[in-house]
């Protein structure tokens, strides 16, 4: 009789049918792993890509607002030149007005005496003939006298330094000297007339009245 011992044969087939399984379950994890590892390797690169996009985005607002920066820069720095060159300008138009003001206003100021010592038409002070008028409706006392005559008074002196003036002379009486003292108290080119002092003189054997006068230069 032949027997025929199956468990080794058993034990085999077990063994096999363990590893089979074994390798496919190890088989199945590496292909989750690798597919785990594929999805996380794409979302870094879309967030690479998404956040790259980002910078480049910042970087290119911050270029446009250099560039805005330099442009109001160079405006401003171009409007100071303007400023500048302005401020020279008017510096200059000050100069000239006040060497035009040297050069004419002397000439202005002795016409005027020689128009304040003179007689007829046109002749006295330079005044608003309006603002005359009305000097002369609130006080008729107002006014100079157009019918004095100038060569009762005479000029001997007449200095003049930063627009402050004295002037010195001697009149017939005290009225002349008064008449005189009255006009260039009218006169548009003096301000501020003062007469200083007067005094007995004796010209030529002829008492006279001597003064003296100062007055603002209106130039």
């Amino acid at each position: 009789m032949i027997r025929i011992n199956l468990m080794p044969h058993t034990k085999r087939a077990a063994r096999t049918k363990g590893g089979g399984a074994i390798g496919a379950s190890s088989t199945v994890w590496v292909g989750a792993y690798f597919a785990a590892a594929l999805v996380t390797i794409a979302l870094c690169a879309v967030w690479y890509v998404s956040l790259d996009n980002e910078v480049q985005a910042q970087v290119r607002a911050n270029n446009e607002l250099q560039g805005r920066i330099d442009d109001l820069r160079s405006q401003s720095q171009g409007l100071e030149e303007v400023q500048a060159q302005l401020q020279q300008s008017l510096a200059l138009a000050e100069v000239v007005e006040q060497l035009e003001a040297g050069r004419t206003g002397p000439t202005r100021v002795l016409m005027e005496l020689s128009n304040i010592l003179s007689t007829g038409p046109g002749s006295g002070p330079t005044i608003d003939p309006a603002e005359l008028e009305q000097m002369r409706r609130d006080n008729p006392l107002a006014g100079f006298n157009r019918n004095w005559d100038p060569r009762r008074l005479s000029v001997d002196s007449f200095v003049e330094e930063d627009g402050q003036a004295e002037l010195a002379g001697a009149g017939r009486t005290n009225e002349d000297v008064a008449e005189f003292l009255r006009r260039l108290s009218l006169s548009e080119v003096f301000e501020g007339v003062t007469l200083q002092e007067t005094r007995a003189v004796e010209v030529e054997s002829v008492e006279l009245i001597g003064f003296k006068i100062s007055a603002r230069v209106v130039y």
